[in-house]
C-alpha cells in the first residue's frame, strides 16, 4: 500500500469515526461539539492540530502517485489548512461561525449529513485500498 493510499484510508475513517455519531444522537453530538468551540485556546489548538495533519498530509504525498489520488489529498490537506488559517488568528470569528452553522441544522438534519458524511468516508476507503 501506497502512501497515498494509506492516507486517504486514514482520512475515510476518521470522516467516519467523527460522524458517524450524528446518526444515533444528533443533539448529543452537537452539543460535544460546541464545547470544544467555547474558549479561544481551544480554537487555536484546534488550529494547530489542524495545520499539522494538513502539513503531514501534503508532505506525505508530495510527489508521489496519480493525479487523481494526488488531488483528494492535497483538497483534505487545503481545506484543513484554510481552517488553521481562520482558528489561530480570529478564534472568536471561527467559535462564533461554527456555532451558528451547527446550531442551526436540525436533528434530522444533523442524522442525514451524517449518514452522508459516513458514505463518503466509506467511499474514500474504497478508494484507498483500491490504489
Amino acid at each position: 500500500m501506497s502512501t497515498t493510499a494509506l492516507i486517504i484510508v486514514l482520512l475515510g475513517l476518521s470522516i467516519m469515526i467523527s460522524r458517524a455519531p450524528l446518526i444515533v444522537a444528533p443533539t448529543k453530538t452537537r452539543d460535544t461539539y460546541l464545547k470544544l468551540f467555547d474558549t479561544d485556546g481551544k480554537m487555536r489548538v484546534m488550529g494547530l492540530i489542524m495545520g499539522a495533519v494538513s502539513a503531514l498530509i501534503i508532505w506525505a504525498v508530495w510527489g508521489l502517485g496519480d493525479i487523481a489520488s494526488l488531488a483528494v489529498t492535497y483538497v483534505a490537506g487545503f481545506v484543513l489548512f484554510l481552517s488553521l488559517v481562520a482558528m489561530i488568528p480570529f478564534p472568536a470569528f471561527s467559535s462564533r461561525l461554527a456555532i451558528n452553522v451547527w446550531m442551526a441544522f436540525p436533528p434530522m438534519a444533523m442524522r442525514f449529513m451524517g449518514a452522508l458524511a459516513v458514505g463518503v468516508g466509506g467511499l474514500l476507503v474504497w478508494y484507498g485500498l483500491n490504489l
